[in-house]
């Protein structure tokens, strides 16, 4: 983060139940929380070596309103202060004036970026979502896949792929918000599922992506027998339904998996890990 000498304390206010300021949603209020901290290190400071929360953030995405972002300071934000107004060794010199900081800049830089990307309303974000999708698809690696490679595989290949135009929170997004979660749990609850497992790995997050992923090059891409190379894109509704229906073979599969991986660890458990087990 960059850093100021007018830095103040980024919180998250706990929201009473039924308060109209956070929307509450099919019994769903969605609360802020802090999701970064810093340290404070000028000797001067009256709360020196303290942590305190430099950015907050409120998904209102979740309950149908926009989302909102908090940051420590608004310093950061003119370019005055992160390319300075001297050259160095002056003290107002900026991030550009050495390799050191040209390397912490292009940190900033993508920090910016991803708040813009996150605060885009849900329209412009579907669209970014779609065309990340479409991009993949025809990228050298993912065109050259076997139609006979695991689903897990297709899945590490598309969230690679994304991974070279976007985020990696932002890759997750485009894995995991579809409609189809509105009725299953949602992708901001699997790491609560996820940690009740100390053991057995829960890589749906693959599996969903390589469910995409192949019904894309099947349905739309360079698997598909009803078309040829494309001059355009197709329109959101197609992607959406090509998309959405690669989400279900996706969960299909893990589930499929899951179901012989279980019973194959409740055979080796009966067994005190006999042979017999593997046989």
């Amino acid at each position: 983060m960059p850093d100021h000498q007018h830095e103040g304390e980024a919180l998250a206010p706990v929201p009473a139940a039924g308060d109209a300021e956070w929307p509450t949603l099919a019994g769903h209020q969605e609360p802020p929380e802090v999701i970064a901290w810093g340290q404070i290190k000028d000797p001067a400071a009256t709360k020196h070596g303290q942590e305190i929360g430099v950015i907050s953030a409120y998904d209102g995405h979740k309950v149908d309103v926009g989302r909102v972002a908090a940051d420590s300071t608004w310093h950061h934000w003119f370019d005055i202060n992160l390319t300075g107004i001297a050259a160095p060794p002056s003290p107002y010199a900026g991030f550009d004036a050495t390799a050191a900081g040209l390397a912490a800049l292009t940190q900033i830089d993508a920090y910016f970026l991803n708040c813009g990307v996150w605060l885009a309303p849900p329209a412009q974000q579907a669209a970014m979502r779609h065309f990340g999708w479409w991009d993949v698809l025809w990228s050298d690696r993912v065109a050259e896949l076997g139609v006979d490679a695991p689903l897990w595989v297709y899945g590490e290949e598309a969230i690679d792929a994304l991974g070279r135009r976007a985020s990696r929170c932002t890759v997750s997004h485009w894995v995991f918000d579809w409609p189809i979660y509105k009725e299953k749990i949602p992708w901001w609850e699997w790491p609560q599922v996820r940690d009740r497992f100390e053991l057995i790995d829960l890589p749906i997050e693959r599996f969903l992506a390589g469910g995409i992923l192949r019904n894309l090059i099947k349905e739309l891409g360079p698997q598909s027998q009803k078309r040829g190379f494309p001059d355009r894109a197709p329109e959101d509704k197609e992607l959406e339904k090509v998309i959405s229906a690669g989400v279900e073979h996706g969960l299909k599969e893990f589930a499929d998996q899951l179901n012989k991986e279980t019973k194959l660890a409740a055979q080796l458990i009966s067994s005190h890990f006999g042979r017999k087990a593997l046989k």
